[in-house]
């Protein structure tokens, strides 16, 4: 059977990975059974074929990696098990592409030694008639695991097929990281950032941390950068993804035991405590900084200022530490000392946390650097729960605390569940019952269940005006979905 690449689409992209130890075979993560003296790739081969068929799919494109060589291959597959290796292929389009960068290099040199001659010879003007190809039209994409039956029911007012689905990592989350990137977590442990209408992959970061919430879009050396922190690791990806490559690899930074670092401000920094932080400057380079004592940092600045917060003044910093300017606000009157615990809302909101002699949280602008509202939580967020937020309706749930800062600013206590999202409103969660939602407009937010199949189906890890995204697990295989709201 003839394979035709420009027929297969370029997403879905399964990964076989071979361990190091030359015993162990995985396909998107999950264990692939390798018989006696059976060959690792045509055991791999078999179970990719097995899963086309579970699929549907007539074709489709494969990365093989081997730990142990590292070195990895790409070809395509068919539900029948031919095979087309496109290693020969890419290495022939490699050459060729500097074939052509080689010939325009000479004609753009010929072409200024002519253009000196001209201007040498006394002529006013001339003009360079350049021959242009074609552009170039990729084929159109065509979303992929459409009309898939969503395994768990959705909330009322969405379809229950999908609108496009991808496998994805057990127990992954996704992360609108902007309007037109959805991040979801491959197989491969590989983070992909999606069209959110189509699920078309526009890029891809290798070594995704194991909670999605977690990564931020922040600036390091004045570069656009993805930012996440992962057991004792900084890791930092570059938004942009150079063409012809299958993922970028993070800048990792290491944490000492008892450093923590924070990315969700203008430029990640690493507290190492005893008032020093380490922040980058214009070159990436990091440097200690001493913050005033008795301070916690509200926030850092892509241009290398530094915010910090007492228990009754507010202090700009540059990046040296020298203080620029500091402006007194006004505690809430329960606080004992400093805040000391910073998350961010958005850019002219911040939640704080004193966690000394009396709990208490409260929401901080700092345009007018006043504490707007506060209330004494049932428990302080841990550093390791997920903050919710819906930006434009400014609205937001951490633990068991909901949050509306918009012009009537309020705290709601939620009773005990594992928050997903958070759209306007309402917050998604899961509970023993099942999945439930719970209203931040009412002073004691019940919560409120929809007809589902099962107690143990999940809540949507991601709720928008267009649609829902849910990931669930179907006999050992993840996958995440979007379906659509229904008009």
């Amino acid at each position: 059977m003839m394979i035709d690449p420009d027929k297969v689409p370029a997403f879905p992209v399964y990964t076989l990975h071979l361990g190091a130890d030359r015993k162990s075979l995985t396909l998107d993560g999950a264990q692939v059974p390798v018989l006696d003296e059976e060959d690792f790739i045509e055991a791999g081969k078999k179970a990719i074929v097995t899963k086309l068929q579970r699929h549907h799919l007539k074709a489709v494109r494969v990365r093989a990696i081997d730990v142990s060589s590292d070195e990895s291959w790409d070809m395509i597959i068919t539900d029948t098990g031919d095979v087309l290796d496109l290693s020969e292929q890419q290495r022939e389009e490699q050459e060729k592409k500097k074939r052509t960068q080689r010939r325009t290099k000479r004609l753009l040199i010929a072409g200024v030694s002519i253009m000196g001659m001209l201007t040498l010879g006394g002529v006013t003007a001339a003009a360079v008639v350049v021959a242009t190809q074609p552009e170039a039209h990729a084929p159109a994409y065509t979303p992929q695991g459409v009309g898939a039956t969503l395994p768990a029911a959705p909330p009322p007012q969405h379809s229950t097929t999908a609108a496009w689905s991808h496998p994805a990592l057990p127990g992954s989350t996704v992360n609108m990281i902007a309007p037109d990137r959805l991040l979801t977590a491959d197989p491969d442990g590989s983070v992909t950032a999606r069209n959110p209408e189509t699920g078309q992959a526009v890029w891809r970061g290798a070594n995704a941390p194991e909670n999605l919430t977690s990564i931020h879009t922040t600036t390091w050396a004045g570069s656009p950068v993805y930012a996440a922190v992962q057991g004792n690791e900084l890791r930092l990806w570059p938004t942009a993804m150079p063409t012809d490559t299958y993922s970028v690899s993070p800048t990792v930074i290491a944490l000492e035991p008892g450093q923590t670092a924070r990315t969700g401000t203008g430029t990640p920094y690493i507290d190492l405590g005893d008032w020093y932080i380490r922040i980058p400057d214009g070159s990436g380079k990091l440097h200690e900084v001493m913050i005033p004592p008795g301070s916690t940092v509200l926030r850092t600045t892509s241009d290398g200022k530094i915010i910090t917060i007492s228990a009754d003044k507010i202090y700009t910093l540059d990046a040296n530490g020298t203080i620029t300017a500091e402006a007194t606000y006004t505690s809430p009157k329960e606080a004992s000392g400093y805040p000391n615990r910073v998350w961010t809302l958005d850019e002219k909101h911040l939640l704080l946390a004193w966690d000394g002699k009396s709990r208490l949280l409260g929401v901080l602008n700092t345009d007018t650097n006043q504490v707007l509202f506060s209330t004494k939580p049932r428990a302080i967020p841990g550093t390791s729960e997920d903050l919710l937020i819906d930006t434009q309706a400014r609205t937001a749930a951490i633990g068991s605390v909901g949050i509306r800062y918009g012009d009537k600013g309020s705290f709601v206590d939620l009773k005990s569940a594992s928050l997903t999202a958070v759209h306007g409103n309402t917050v998604y969660a899961n509970t023993n019952n099942g999945p439930v939602t719970l209203d931040l407009a009412k002073p004691e937010a019940e919560m409120s269940t929809w007809e589902n199949y099962r107690t143990e189906d999940p809540a949507p890890a991601l709720v928008t005006d267009e649609a829902i995204y849910l990931v669930a697990t179907q006999l050992e295989e993840t996958t995440v979905y979007r379906a659509d709201r229904l008009r």
